[in-house]
């Protein structure tokens, strides 16, 4: 990864202050997904060919963090979604707190 990356990353999270706040105090997105869809856990077990009592631990693993990416994979797929990991730089998230950041600046070659 270059400084362009970073850049650019640090620019969404300063842009995207609120929202970043509260996804990071979610616990289990996993249960909130599938409850939003009005999914029970037994027809989430059968989407990922697993027991219903391994939805019931895995939305525990997920709220303990001690669930695996790969779980998480195949729990996003069951629920029609797309996982995203990310490492977030701190300087991302401390840096010029509440202030607006400049936006940075990208070229669009045409063929």
């Amino acid at each position: 990864m270059n400084s362009r990356f970073f850049s650019r990353l640090e620019h969404w999270v300063k842009a995207n202050r609120l929202a970043w706040s509260e996804i990071i105090q979610q616990k289990s997105w996993l249960r909130g997904l599938r409850q939003a869809q009005g999914l029970k856990g037994v027809e989430m077990a059968r989407r990922m060919a697993v027991s219903p009592a391994r939805i019931s631990m895995l939305e525990g693993d997920e709220a303990r963090g001690a669930v695996t990416l790969k779980m998480m994979q195949k729990a996003a797929q069951a629920l029609d979604c797309e996982f995203v990991y990310a490492v977030i730089p701190k300087k991302a998230l401390k840096d010029n707190a509440g202030q607006p950041s400049e936006k940075p600046r990208l070229r669009v070659h045409q063929k």
